[in-house]
């Protein structure tokens, strides 16, 4: 009998662990309604709901480019919530900003990682005549300074990898950021700027309206939307960027205090979700890739990801507005 006590005793835990969830499910998005990011977790939310036997509810918590929401989740002790992570909320974010509330590594438990983004250079035809992406960056490396490229903002993902390209390709090019996609499309359209950064997904209708010009895509390898249109990497040793690779990505993180059961639920819906083919092609149709993969691999990324962007802000002294 008191050999059996201590399991007996762990009884209640395990029931407690087999039992989850035993409410509906909460989504943190750290962004409005309506843009790329938000449509991906409805869908995603709607998936898991299938598989779970409860509703996965998205909560939209905009403000301070996602680090608003981070704070308060990281504050939170609730094992039934998920958080919608990002490159901005767990990679830039914590390069760029020294006293954040809140430890990207310490206070979230990685789940998976959901989808990647690549995002697409476009030019104004008039000041990148052809769309000649190598003759902008040697032009860039003549008259330093000179060339513009704009970003939906100070500190986001576009804009680091448009200081990211600079440095490699060693052109420097003057940042313009602008207040969100829209402006700072509308920016490149009329001319103000040369070029603009901007995810795949909200770029795609203006290339194909002939509104702009695509330059270069920045995954590894051209993309079945563009066909067309070079890879960064394929521009080789010349302008330092063989093998580049800088996209967006979203993922799933749980509270710290969720226990290791809780956690291994979240990511087998998860995954179940990402595994479907319907799913996958519903996520393709936006411009996104569908992923998947265990907790340790999301961590891993998200590890490496703070690393490279950080490297990225101190070379280039770059200061959040």
């Amino acid at each position: 009998m008191l050999l059996a006590a201590p399991a007996l005793l762990a009884l209640p835990g395990i029931a407690r662990a087999q039992a989850w969830p035993q409410r509906d499910l909460r989504l943190i998005v750290p962004f409005p309604p309506g843009g790329t990011t938000d449509v991906v977790a409805r869908m995603l939310a709607g998936a898991m709901r299938e598989r779970i036997g409860r509703a996965v509810v998205v909560e939209n918590q905009p403000g301070a480019g996602s680090t608003t929401a981070a704070g308060r989740f990281a504050r939170e002790a609730d094992d039934h919530a998920l958080f919608l992570s990002q490159i901005a909320s767990h990679a830039i974010g914590p390069a760029l900003f020294p006293n954040l509330p809140y430890d990207p590594e310490r206070d979230f438990r990685a789940v998976t990682l959901v989808v990647t983004v690549p995002n697409v250079w476009v030019a104004n035809a008039r000041n990148v005549p052809g769309g000649d992406v190598r003759a902008l960056l040697r032009d860039a490396r003549a008259r330093p300074m000179i060339r513009t490229f704009a970003s939906a903002g100070n500190g986001t993902s576009t804009h680091l990898t448009g200081e990211l390209i600079a440095q490699l390709a060693r052109a420097p090019m003057q940042h313009v950021p602008y207040r969100g996609a829209g402006p700072g499309m509308a920016a490149v359209m009329g001319g103000e700027v040369d070029t603009f950064i901007d995810n795949l997904p909200t770029a795609i209708p203006q290339i194909r309206a002939g509104t702009v010009v695509a330059l270069a895509v920045t995954s590894r390898a051209r993309l079945p939307d563009l066909p067309d249109v070079p890879a960064l990497s394929e521009l080789g040793e010349e302008f330092g960027l063989a093998g580049f690779e800088a996209e967006a990505w979203f993922g799933l993180h749980a509270h710290r205090s969720a226990p290791d059961a809780v956690v291994d639920s979240m990511a087998d819906a998860a995954r179940a979700a990402l595994a479907d083919p319907g799913f996958v092609r519903q996520l393709a149709e936006r411009g996104t890739q569908a992923r998947g993969g265990p907790p340790a691999d999301y961590a891993a990324l998200v590890a490496a990801e703070r690393i490279r962007w950080r490297d990225v802000v101190r070379q280039g002294n770059i200061r959040a507005d």
